[in-house]
């Protein structure tokens, strides 16, 4: 490994707005469905209808703003890493972004899913209705359940690994890693 320090790099404005927007959108979204799935009481409301209409008018998005940033990425190269990082960490990196990346489409994937195997509709951030993904199945929603809980706990996972290795770089390691996002 060589051992020149890497000049200090930071991701584009654009890939900054991608990350940190998305990341405003999806953990206070993790956190609802994890409030109306868990926490609530499971007998409809009002309140329980009002919240899950907020969660399913704004999953859909996610994919989108995912698909934009995989073509971001794939268009504009991110900064490179600094040289003191040791492989097997560059490693986790590429396959905790690879996971991330994947379960950002596959969590929203399964609600639209969901939604469809229930026969409802699918609304998407009260502009559109979006095509049902599957014909009304009810044999199949609880297997299409447990997919969307499921994958939703390993974005929860996935995302609070992210936070706490970018804050081991920041406070721990004492390096400029967090610094390339901020």
């Amino acid at each position: 490994m060589d051992s020149t320090p890497t000049p200090f790099q930071r991701y584009s404005p654009v890939a900054r707005l991608f990350h940190w927007s998305m990341a405003a959108i999806i953990i206070p979204l993790w956190l609802l469905g994890f409030y109306v799935g868990r926490i609530m009481p499971h007998a409809a409301t009002p309140q329980k209808a009002l919240l899950l209409l907020i969660h399913k008018e704004i999953g859909p998005f996610i994919i989108i703003l995912t698909v934009l940033r995989l073509v971001w990425r794939a268009t504009h190269r991110p900064p490179t890493m600094p040289s003191d990082i040791p492989e097997e960490e560059r490693l986790a990196v590429q396959v905790g972004h690879f996971a991330l990346y994947a379960m950002m489409l596959v969590v929203p994937l399964t609600g639209w899913v969901r939604s469809s195997v229930h026969g409802l509709p699918i609304p998407m951030m009260w502009v559109v209705d979006l095509p049902p993904l599957a014909h009304k199945a009810p044999v199949f929603v609880p297997l299409v359940n447990v997919l969307h809980q499921f994958s939703s706990w390993i974005l929860g996972v996935l995302i609070a690994g992210h936070g706490i290795a970018a804050l081991l770089h920041r406070f721990g390691c004492r390096d400029t890693v967090m610094d390339r996002m901020l």
